[in-house]
């Protein structure tokens, strides 16, 4: 319990200095890893200090629509280390929470890099890699990914392609958006795991402040 009172402070402080955010209601969760996505309804609220800046930090709140319990609460840094065209960002996860319906808490400590390259306006391609550890279990990961972020007009088409060292697995994702009008974004998330055939299949309306 106190280090759920712990968890909500931290949040209500990050949330009061961010200068961006974004609230979600979808059917599934959200994970960094695409195997991972909860199928269970969620509610995602994301905050993130200036993103034109250099250092910024990020938070992401998750939440259970059926009983109303914390899902993940997660903080990142992210650091941009070279800012041209090509671009190169690394985080750390200081660190993430997952929770249970009964409030047992997991912690996991993850480092990620970030790349990407716009090939023109419409096209960009990327790669994504995330290596990290639980603090409390043995449980250690690293997912090599790479992706196309494809953009037109109000669409958005968001191809990965990925390699999961739990399991051993390989799998594809696509994430598509559409730009309701200023404020609203219609969303919807599919994933393949090619080496067991698991299907993961998600729709949200997003709301951006």
């Amino acid at each position: 319990m106190k280090q759920l009172l712990a968890l909500c402070l931290i949040l209500a402080a990050f949330s009061l200095n961010a200068q961006t955010g974004s609230i979600e209601m979808s059917t599934g969760g959200f994970s960094f890893i695409p195997a991972f996505t909860s199928k269970e309804p969620n509610i995602i609220i994301n905050a993130s200090t200036n993103p034109k800046k250099r250092l910024t930090g990020s938070l992401m709140y998750m939440m259970r629509m059926k009983s109303m319990t914390p899902t993940t609460v997660a903080l990142f840094t992210r650091y941009r280390f070279i800012d041209k065209k090509f671009k190169a960002i690394v985080g750390i996860h200081i660190p993430a929470f997952q929770m249970t319906e009964d409030y047992e808490v997991t912690s996991f400590f993850g480092r990620e890099l970030t790349m990407s390259y716009p090939v023109n306006e419409k096209l960009t391609l990327g790669s994504f890699i995330l290596n990290g550890n639980a603090r409390n279990t043995d449980f250690k990961v690293t997912l090599v990914s790479g992706n196309t972020n494809y953009h037109h007009k109000k669409w958005n088409f968001l191809t990965q392609g990925y390699y999961l060292t739990v399991g051993d697995l390989t799998g594809v994702a696509e994430t598509i958006s559409y730009d309701i009008n200023k404020h609203f974004q219609a969303k919807a998330f599919g994933n393949y795991t090619l080496t067991d055939g698991q299907v993961i299949a998600t729709v949200g309306l997003k709301y951006n402040l």
